[in-house]
């Protein structure tokens, strides 16, 4: 029913503006989402294994311009989703569950087409308009003398997935619009409110707003010169995972924290080869509220972990699931696999063995597994530190 295509590292799936036919769901490598602007590229987004880009194909329909421009950064291969496919899998699903996705969809594509990024090269305005349509959606009345108030976090989420930013970058335009008292943030317990009036918002953003746009801008700009986790990883040729690992032990040199390109390349000519595959020197975890990944299991001590993966309550499937995830270290598999009861373990070596090298976890699943397991640690160190 899908099909898939391999793409060579350096090879662009699709440019800025050409209409997209289909969403692309990675299988294998990872690829480089940017946006370019003449002979200028920003980075918006580095995706891998399980992920989805260019989904707008599927709400907007065929030929709906591509809002972003995506490159494979290494031997890659992705499974392709048409709209066809969407309509064919809603066969069969329950109408009620049909009606609500589509009407999140049309939703989505109708905010999506009334503030589209291309519309206009100020990133600030852009925000903005989504800022005033969250507060038309969430006002209780139309009287556009009422002061209107929407949720700080909906609109982090709203704004970095319609023009693909970080939330980050949103809560910092937020707060810059915040110092110049277009709009006013309140905390109310753990949740914040974006407050402001509708008939003097206008007015006090274009005093501010190519303010703000410049200061957002040369923010972008300044973290596209920078490495993250995901690109230093690929350069090196090892797993995140252990480049993780190095910076919560603190042997990574902490100056180079920032991940900046003149800084990181130098380091890395240098380095020894055996830095990222030592064994990294972080302490023991021993507190419930450390652990908060199944990376973070690694570090328990060997009594504890040997209770946590004594669980048989997961199953085969599920342990593969586990053992094949990208956070799984090669060192880490192993120390699983000596903790699992011994006949769950030996199906487990079983079906391990007969995996094709394509395998692809399913990342939801994991996140389940992730979060039960992390809890059970929990019990199982805080029942340890209790017996002392």
């Amino acid at each position: 029913m899908f099909s898939s295509k391999k793409y060579a590292a350096g090879e662009v799936l699709f440019r800025q503006g050409q209409p997209g036919v289909s969403a692309h769901i990675i299988k294998s490598g990872q690829f480089e989402v940017y946006l370019e602007n003449g002979n200028k590229e920003q980075q918006l987004a580095v995706v891998g294994p399980g992920q989805i880009f260019g989904e707008m194909a599927l709400l907007g329909g065929s030929g709906t311009p591509r809002t972003a421009s995506v490159r494979a950064l290494t031997s890659s291969e992705v499974i392709n989703l048409s709209r066809a496919h969407l309509l064919t899998m809603f066969k069969g699903v329950d109408p009620i569950l049909k009606h609500l996705v589509l009407t999140l969809v049309n939703r989505l594509k109708e905010m999506n087409s009334k503030i589209r990024p291309d519309r206009t090269d100020h990133v600030c305005e852009a925000f903005c308009r989504i800022l005033t349509l969250l507060a038309k959606v969430n006002s209780a009345n139309d009287n556009e003398e009422d002061i209107v108030s929407v949720s700080f976090e909906e609109i982090l989420d709203q704004a970095s997935m319609i023009l693909a930013l970080d939330a980050s970058d949103c809560a910092f335009i937020l707060n810059e619009l915040e110092k110049r008292y277009v709009i006013k943030i309140e905390e109310s317990g753990n949740k914040r409110q974006v407050v402001f009036d509708p008939q003097e918002f206008t007015g006090r953003l274009t005093t501010v707003a190519d303010e703000v746009g410049k200061l957002i801008e040369g923010r972008m700009v300044q973290r596209s010169s920078l490495i993250d986790v995901n690109r230093l990883a690929d350069i090196v040729g090892i797993e995140k995972t252990q480049v993780l690992n190095k910076i919560g032990s603190g042997d990574f040199p902490i100056e180079l924290l920032s991940f900046k390109k003149e800084d990181v390349e130098p380091w890395l000519a240098k380095a020894d080869s055996d830095f990222f595959a030592s064994t990294p020197s972080k302490k023991v975890i021993t507190t419930p509220d450390q652990v908060m990944t199944f990376a973070d299991i690694a570090f328990l001590k060997g009594s504890v972990q040997k209770k946590v993966f004594s669980n048989e309550e997961i199953g085969v499937f599920q342990w593969i699931t586990l053992l094949k995830h990208e956070t799984a270290t090669e060192e880490f598999a192993k120390r699983i696999l000596s903790c699992i009861p011994p006949r769950i373990g030996k199906e487990v070596r079983n079906e391990l063995s007969q995996l094709d090298d394509d395998y692809m976890v399913d990342e939801f699943e994991f996140e389940e597994l992730e979060e039960a397991l992390v809890d059970f640690a929990k019990e199982v160190l805080e029942q340890k530190n209790a017996e002392g």
